[in-house]
């Protein structure tokens, strides 16, 4: 059987990216349109074919989708909304045609609120970004930006553009890599007269300051999880999620999430979560699933981040104790189940003087302290 090209095709592993941007997409609107936020701006970077040879829609195709459904599904209302898709050179199914000319096209057969403008550009990437970081920075108090960037690799991808773009604290970005490729060369590329690691080592460089400063990759999903650590560091935020999707042999792609927002993140976190019926943080080839949760926890350490921040502290509320999951990537029912593991050492002390049953995570109604006795 011939192997699909995932130039002129939507593989499973670019589905699953679609389907977390649609899904979160369609609970941003629904969290803003409720919201003092008067305007939203949807930036999709590198917004590929629309549609390609095997009938799958991209991500252009998906975010006018999401805004017609959210539209009809609210009355026919819906916020003010811009959107810039971009993408440069000629498409790889008709090549004749220009790509943006290809998604223009895709895009004129969908419904479009009068609310909402769209707009198609064939712009550089590293031209672009810099007038997109502006026009970032220019954002009122009651408006918002949402930030699609899927390149097709990553030597493009500077750590320094995210950090200008959330400077603002209006904006999100939902950022794919292709984290097969870039462990492959993140060793070899220690020494720098390995020419195929310049996009690595300037990648990693940008990120970590110098390639020293970055541990011994293990895996590709430690390889993960120490970007995602150092991305908190770098950017100054504590809200970054990742999103593991396999393409096939344990080759592993990540979208990561960035937002200053304590309330998107959280939304985020629970798409994540919910994105398919066994619940996980990654999509496995060749699987409705997506990884169970204990390979997570074991990668991480949250298990023991969990308890030793009960003991630092000497005692934990319920509230404290559901953001600290949030800011680890792990919903309340996580939390939870660990705290079900050491629950006969623990005392769960009522702060509101009715009697304590549970740990009330997340239950803003209940106020409980949790300790170890």
């Amino acid at each position: 059987m011939k192997k699909k090209d995932s130039k002129t095709n939507l593989l499973d592993h670019s589905e699953a990216k679609v389907k977390l941007l649609g899904n979160y997409l369609s609970i941003y609107l629904n969290v803003l349109s409720r919201s003092p936020i008067n305007k939203i701006y949807l930036f999709d970077l590198f917004c590929g074919e629309g549609i390609y040879e095997d009938g799958g829609k991209g991500s252009p195709m998906i975010i006018l989708e999401t805004i017609k459904n959210h539209y009809f599904s609210n009355n026919k209302t819906c916020p003010k909304i811009e959107i810039l898709f971009n993408d440069v050179g000629n498409s790889d199914i008709e090549v004749e045609k220009l790509k943006i000319d290809r998604v223009k096209g895709f895009a004129r057969k969908i419904f479009i609120p009068d609310t909402v403008k769209d707009y198609y550009t064939k712009i550089d990437y590293n031209e672009l970004i810099t007038k997109v970081i502006g026009r970032i920075a220019r954002l009122e108090s009651n408006e918002r930006a949402l930030i699609f960037i899927d390149p097709w690799g990553y030597k493009e991808i500077n750590p320094n553009d995210l950090k200008q773009l959330l400077s603002c604290n209006k904006a999100e970005i939902l950022l794919f890599l292709p984290i097969y490729f870039m462990s492959r060369f993140v060793e070899k590329s220690r020494d720098e007269e390995f020419k195929g690691g310049r996009a690595i080592r300037k990648f990693i460089q940008g990120l970590f300051g110098e390639m020293e400063n970055l541990d011994t990759i293990k895996n590709q999903k430690d390889f993960i999880f120490k970007i995602q650590e150092q991305f908190k560091e770098f950017l100054g935020i504590k809200y970054v999620d990742t999103f593991k999707i396999e393409r096939e042999n344990n080759n592993w792609f990540c979208l990561f999430f960035f937002t200053t927002n304590k309330r998107g993140f959280e939304k985020m976190v629970q798409t994540k979560w919910t994105i398919d019926k066994k619940q996980g943080a990654e999509f496995k080839q060749g699987d409705e699933v997506v990884l169970d949760l204990f390979t997570e926890i074991e990668i991480s350490s949250y298990d023991k981040k969990l308890i030793n921040f009960i003991k630092v502290n000497g005692g934990a509320t319920n509230f404290q104790l559901a953001d600290f999951g949030y800011e680890n990537n792990f919903l309340p029912t996580h939390t939870k189940k660990i705290l079900d593991g050491v629950k006969e050492q623990l005392e769960i002390i009522s702060n509101d003087n009715k009697p304590a049953r549970g740990y009330y995570l997340g239950d803003e109604s209940r106020n409980v302290t949790i300790k170890f006795k």
